[in-house]
């Protein structure tokens, strides 16, 4: 049974788990359906292939390869073993599994890499910490080079299970067979790139929602608090977003943000602009609103007087003095605010003054350049999740990190990564539509600024798969009602 399921566990998170479901019942009987899995999945993959290399490593992930070898020997397939400790060294599970194995086996350094022959990496799981060198160092390379198929079990050899780091070298893997869940390092880091595609089974443990870190990204997790179309509605229920105008050159950022939120169904866009950029957007957007706002003072009485929903300053604004003063005022008068990209490295020489207005209800999005310098003390070499909870230690505030593998998270650390991704977002203008998308989203009768980011991505990264090649930011801003309609009809993109 293959599972889509949001939670995303550490090593420390899954090891807690197993031994709470070991108490309940064998951990051998779960080592056996383990590997009974991966045999499932091999035979009726892999149809043609009939020669298997396993190579077994010291602990229940070898374990877990012994019971493959055994179904697969029933089945009729050659198989060869090799084992990464002499025979008599196995413990626990791993040597109940070698016991009913029977079979032979070799030593992991007379491994040889046989033509078409499928390998099954089970020499490491997910409590690796040590660097591989040595022998080993050498047979992943070999297996790397090779056009052999590659099935990793639970996390490829030499991947971080935490980080995603690769430790001196790892397998990359076609394919990945998780247990229960999906780990850290399958989606992050450089791991991503090692495990292939990644099939998740049920081996028997409870399917209730555990307690976890992190999340993946999904419709599971806000699809319920999506706000669509009613059948009364009209344009002033469906939200009034203000959007501030960029500079002159920059215009176009503030009109892909704009269109992205009429198009994710707010009723009502207005562009705050000046007497310069006025008609450049009377001109290129006519069916969106426009205020010529030319100082700070006319700023402050149009935030008094006008009903706001949400407001997204940033992209294409200028990163200046000028434009630190109108943020600073925008976040003292309006309740929910998206801050992208010059509204938030403005503040790079007054940052306490960005993190004492930032609260629950606004929601900044940095790409990791951007985050930096707004939060220069934070380890550089820390993976994004930890920058993000270090971030937490200064705001309490959302936040939206973008990258390959986008992290949000709220105020009150919830954490979500998105893996609905696609690298042909990485296009200029593509932050723009995201910022859009935010806070055309989110409202006091929408979404909070956590979901709304998390909607947001995933939309954004599902126009992107769908579309494929060649996309430009104009085009994500196309794809969005096909989105929604997928996203109604429970129909992604693969």
């Amino acid at each position: 049974m293959y599972l889509k399921m949001v939670e995303i566990f550490n090593s420390t998170e899954m090891k807690r788990f197993e031994q709470s479901q070991f108490r309940k019942k064998s951990s051998y009987s779960y080592m056996k359906k383990a590997g009974y899995s991966v045999f499932s999945f091999i035979k009726s993959k892999f149809k043609k292939i009939r020669s298997v290399s396993i190579l077994c490593g010291p602990g229940n992930n070898g374990g877990d390869g012994f019971v493959i070898a055994r179904h697969l020997m029933e089945h009729g397939y050659s198989v060869n073993v090799y084992t990464y400790l002499n025979k008599d060294k196995y413990n626990g599970d791993a040597r109940k599994a070698l016991r009913e194995f029977k079979g032979k086996i070799k030593k992991i350094n007379s491994f040889k890499l046989q033509k078409d022959a499928l390998v099954v990496d089970a020499l490491f799981g997910i409590g690796l910490k040590r660097n591989i060198k040595g022998i080993l160092s050498k047979i992943f390379r070999r297996i790397n080079k090779a056009k052999n198929f590659v099935v990793s079990v639970d996390i490829p050899s030499g991947v971080c299970s935490n980080t995603g780091k690769i430790l001196g070298r790892a397998i990359k893997a076609n394919f990945t067979i998780a247990f229960h869940r999906k780990k850290l390092g399958h989606i992050v880091g450089n791991g991503k790139n090692f495990c292939g595609k990644i099939e998740v089974v049920d081996i028997g443990f409870s399917q209730k929602r555990t307690e976890s870190l992190c999340r993946e990204n999904s419709p599971n997790l806000w699809k319920k608090y999506f706000p669509w179309k009613k059948k009364f509605d009209h344009k002033y229920t469906r939200g009034r977003v203000i959007v501030y105008g960029g500079k002159k050159e920059f215009t176009g950022a503030t009109i892909l943000s704009a269109q992205a939120a009429l198009r994710t169904g707010s009723g009502s866009v207005k562009i705050l602009c000046s007497k310069i950029t006025l008609q450049i957007y009377s001109v290129k957007f006519p069916s969106v609103l426009k205020k010529e706002i030319n100082s700070i003072n006319e700023l402050e009485r149009f935030l008094e007087e006008e009903k706001i929903t949400s407001i997204l300053i940033g992209p294409g604004s200028g990163s200046n003095n000028t434009i630190k003063e109108i943020t600073k005022l925008i976040l003292k008068k309006v309740k929910y605010v998206v801050l992208d990209a010059d509204a938030l490295t403005c503040f790079r020489n007054d940052l306490q003054s960005l993190y004492n207005l930032l609260d629950k209800d606004k929601i900044i999005t940095p790409h990791i350049g951007e985050f930096h310098k707004i939060f220069p003390k934070i380890n550089k070499n820390l993976n994004n999740i930890d920058k993000v909870l270090k971030a937490l230690e200064l705001i309490k505030s959302n936040i939206l990190l973008k990258g390959p593998n986008t992290v949000i998270i709220s105020h009150d650390k919830k954490i979500v990564i998105n893996t609905h991704s696609s690298p042909e977002l990485a296009v200029i203008g593509s932050g723009d539509v995201l910022s859009g998308l935010i806070v055309s989203l989110v409202g006091d009768k929408k979404m909070n600024p956590f979901l709304a980011g998390c909607a947001a991505t995933w939309l954004h990264g599902d126009i992107a798969k769908k579309y494929g090649e060649g996309l430009i930011s104009e085009d994500i801003v196309n794809g969005i009602p096909f989105a929604l309609k997928r996203l109604k009809d429970g129909k992604f993109a693969k």
